[in-house]
């Protein structure tokens, strides 16, 4: 472990160097990859970088986690092996969307070869993948507050309960109509539980700090979603696309997008629904 923290710390000022290049000039990357003559070794040093990407990534999301909604994830230790599953799952999602996007790119007649797209995806996501593990992390600015942190501690033991109650509601599901039986005392529970939850979350987002916390993490978001606007726009005119084909290949990309997206939820839901049903008793 020690060597590799010993590499990391040796490359991150040539990192660094070549993260701000990327990001303040996306035209002379794109360039660089499309028109390389010997793209084998252009192509090392975007996977290189993508993964010392990945590894700052990783780091960033266990070390400042983002504060997410307590119904979904509780912050506490336990759960840092969960922080670090997201931001590998978050590499995977930038993978499937580079790959959607040469696929539409093809089919409008972009014939550029994989070997040089994929390694300009790869400097891409690893841009992008530490922009939005940094974006999350800024979600801990309104944990200094103590009124919203000690609000969400009190979200996060609610939401147990909740969750505890949503699972016992949920395994009373009749095998064989599918409709989950009536329970008129853990209705009354859940209800009294929700409207203290939403008293405790109003509290705490009325605070300066929570706002201050979610604008900036909004800011870095528009400015990931802006760029990566402008790198496909830039790889699509650099083929000499019409504006019909390139406004064609961007309805491709967000519909193939949009459909892989509600697939990975529908898996998602699967995956749940059974692990909850197999722990009920």
């Amino acid at each position: 472990m020690q060597p590799t923290v010993e590499n990391v710390l040796k490359e991150l000022p040539a990192y660094l160097s070549q993260f701000t290049r990327i990001l303040t000039a996306p035209k002379q990357l794109l360039h660089q990859h499309l028109q390389a003559e010997d793209s084998a070794v252009l192509f090392e040093k975007a996977i290189a970088f993508f993964m010392l990407s990945f590894i700052i990534a990783l780091v960033l999301a266990v070390v400042f986690p983002e504060v997410t909604n307590p119904v979904s994830l509780s912050a506490d230790a336990a759960s840092m092996t969960t922080h670090a599953m997201a931001a590998i799952r978050l590499l995977f999602e930038l993978l499937g969307l580079g790959a959607i996007a040469y696929l539409s790119a093809r089919l409008v007649g972009v014939h550029t070869g994989f070997m040089r797209f994929f390694g300009l995806m790869s400097a891409a996501v690893g841009v992008v993948l530490v922009l939005q593990v940094f974006a999350s992390a800024l979600t801990n600015i309104s944990m200094a507050d103590p009124v919203t942190a000690k609000s969400w501690i009190q979200l996060e033991k609610i939401s147990q309960t909740m969750k505890a109650n949503v699972a016992q509601q949920l395994c009373m599901t009749d095998p064989d109509t599918g409709e989950i039986k009536p329970d008129p005392a853990m209705q009354t529970t859940q209800t009294r539980i929700k409207a203290q939850s939403q008293s405790l979350y109003l509290k705490a987002s009325q605070r300066p700090l929570f706002k201050l916390a979610a604008a900036l993490q909004f800011v870095v978001t528009l400015v990931i979603l802006i760029w990566l606007a402008r790198v496909w726009w830039l790889y699509l005119q650099y083929h000499r696309l019409s504006l019909a084909k390139g406004w064609l290949a961007t309805v491709l990309l967000l519909v193939f997008g949009g459909a892989g997206w509600m697939l990975l939820g529908l898996v998602d839901a699967g995956t749940t629904m059974m692990g909850l049903y197999r722990n009920c008793a």
